[in-house]
């Protein structure tokens, strides 16, 4: 009895985190908020039941597919046959789960990510599809790890700012930046963020109230 409470308990709590997440990544979860303490007794027992999908508030066209699924090992490989690529670049696919995320978990995300579309480009060229797939553990989410107090903010660098900082910086390689690991790191699946993107983290400072660091999400 006492267990099952648990599980219950997370399940509500982990929920609320998620939907936080989402719209803070501009996703319209207004629809999903009234979930209740009843609701999640009832979905404990069909945990499928608990999956959604939403949309972007200001692009319908670009969605988010929550998954709340028991993957074993052996299933991982081919759970994302399904997804054509066409849906793929206008999708990211979490995946909820009821038990720890692992090394294995990491290595999928990473697979998916750089999987090669099966039609080639204009110019015969094989290209990567890029679907974002996030695992997250129930467990993990319980508490919003983006609201923890020695969590400094972080926020995704828009794609087309990335040349002017790095000429303000005298960058000219992303590769000389500090790493945040796809997936791996937390706060980067948290906030979406795939090999690539240029990470602002803004941090108390003592001396001058907040300092700002950039890292690059690396595989």
């Amino acid at each position: 009895m006492t267990d099952n409470f648990v599980f219950i308990d997370n399940i509500y709590r982990s929920r609320q985190s998620l939907l936080d997440i989402l719209e803070t990544r501009n996703y319209d979860v207004a629809m999903y908020r009234k979930f209740s303490p009843a609701e999640a007794t009832a979905a404990a027992a069909s945990y499928s039941s608990l999956s959604f999908r939403v949309s972007k508030k200001d692009d319908p066209t670009k969605v988010c597919e929550v998954r709340y699924d028991k993957i074993t090992r052996p299933r991982l490989d081919s759970y994302f046959e399904n997804i054509s690529d066409d849906d793929a670049e206008n999708m990211e696919l979490i995946v909820m789960l009821d038990v720890p995320v692992t090394d294995a978990h990491h290595v999928t995300a990473l697979k998916q990510y750089m999987k090669l579309r099966e039609d080639a480009s204009e110019r015969g060229e094989k290209v990567r599809r890029k679907l974002r797939v996030s695992f997250f553990s129930i467990y993990m989410l319980v508490i919003n790890p983006m609201n923890h107090v020695l969590v400094p903010k972080h926020e995704i660098v828009p794609e087309s700012e990335h040349k002017a900082l790095m000429d303000s910086m005298y960058i000219i390689s992303k590769s000389k930046f500090p790493e945040i690991k796809f997936h791996i790191d937390p706060i980067a699946r948290c906030i979406g963020a795939v090999p690539g993107d240029i990470i602002k983290i803004t941090r108390p400072s003592a001396s001058s109230g907040e300092a700002i660091i950039y890292r690059v999400c690396a595989p």
